[in-house]
Order: C-alpha cells, then structure tokens, then sequence
C-alpha cells in the first residue's frame, strides 16, 4: 500500500511540477513576465506586443547580469539582445579587460 502512495506521489509531481514552473513569472517581477511570450511569434518590431516582450525581456536579462557579474546596466538603454550579447562577453571576457572596453559597441 504505501509502495502504491509513494509511486502515484511520485507520478503526480512528475506531471504537476513542469506545468507548475511554466505559470510562474520571471524572477523579481509581476504577473506572467517572460514566460508569457514563450512560442509566440512578433509581426514585426514595431509591434506594441514584440516592444512589450522587449522591455521585459531586457528587465531581466540587466537584472540577471547585475546578479552575476555586478554590472549594472540600464534596461532601457539597451534592446534585450543587445544585453544577452553582453552577457555572453562578461561570460567570455579576459580578467585583463575592462567591462568599459566590452561595452563600447553598443554605445551610439
């Protein structure tokens, strides 16, 4: 009996949990965040929809680097793949170069 509790305990999480995590929003932020525009596709970038992914999307990716690489970087300075390069830099950069020196390409 208590095999058959455990197995069917077991079964339901597997099914709950991944439904579970895909509702909750982005870390630190309301609503459904992010995960809300998962599989959607964007008309074009002027689109009110693609500039409110946008804006959420850099909110948590500068939150994101400021977390890991103390880098504190305006959101709205940046478009959100602008900012996953710079991540992607910080994360391949040499201890010799400066984050000054990395963020000058995107300086207009």
């Amino acid at each position: 009996m208590k095999g058959v509790v455990l197995f069917l305990l077991i079964c339901f999480s597997a099914v709950m949990f991944p439904s579970w995590v895909h509702t909750q929003s982005a870390p630190g932020f309301h609503g459904p965040g992010i995960v809300a525009y998962a599989g959607r596709y964007f008309a074009n970038p002027s689109s009110a929809e693609y500039s409110s992914y946008n804006e959420k999307m850099s909110m948590y990716v500068a939150k994101r680097i400021k977390e890991k690489y103390a880098v504190d970087l305006d959101y709205k300075s940046y478009s959100a793949f602008e900012l996953l390069e710079i991540e992607a830099l910080l994360k391949c950069k040499r201890s010799d170069e400066s984050v000054k020196s990395l963020l000058e390409r995107f300086q207009s």
